[in-house]
């Protein structure tokens, strides 16, 4: 977590990758494990947690993502929890310097914010749907503390995607 704990260091971050815009919306959010693994889901998540974070089962196992949507597209770096992940941590992300994903805004079909359970406004779902048939199911927290620049870029992020 110490390598995108600022602002600063995530604008690094995502200029070595020249994923920086006019626009920045540098936000941190969790791999769904429960919704991702769909109907065959038991005990809370758990198989979802054993299967790694995989894409619709493709090549890239993670448990969160480092996402930076700028006005040409989305990137996004992937982190992996140390340790095994029954509960996913943010103090216990790492940074996937090697394992970073572009999408240009021509290449996403469909990016949406819905409410992540009836009941709790602390939490959002994300769906990010791309041309290729790749699809990223994720959740984060309204308010992440440990993250300062997390909530006003989550909220901007918010706003532009909820599902009406």
């Amino acid at each position: 977590m110490e390598e995108f704990n600022t602002i600063e260091k995530c604008l690094e971050l995502f200029k070595s990758v020249n994923c920086i815009g006019d626009e920045n919306l540098i936000f941190f959010a969790y791999k769904d494990t429960a919704k991702a693994a769909g109907p065959s889901v038991v005990l809370g998540g758990a198989i979802g947690a054993f299967a790694g974070g995989y894409i619709n089962g493709a090549e890239h196992p993670y448990d969160g993502l480092l996402i930076n949507k700028t006005e040409n597209g989305i990137g996004m770096f992937m982190l992996k929890q140390s340790g095994a992940p029954f509960t996913l941590k943010l103090e216990k992300m790492e940074l996937q310097k090697d394992k970073f994903i572009f999408y240009k805004n021509e290449d996403i079909k469909e990016i949406k914010v819905k409410k992540f359970a009836l009941l709790n406004n602390k939490k959002k779902s994300i769906f990010i749907t791309t041309s290729d048939k790749k699809k990223y199911v994720l959740c984060s927290d309204v308010n992440e503390p440990r993250l300062p620049y997390h909530n006003d870029n989550f909220s901007k992020f918010i706003e532009k995607y909820s599902a009406k």
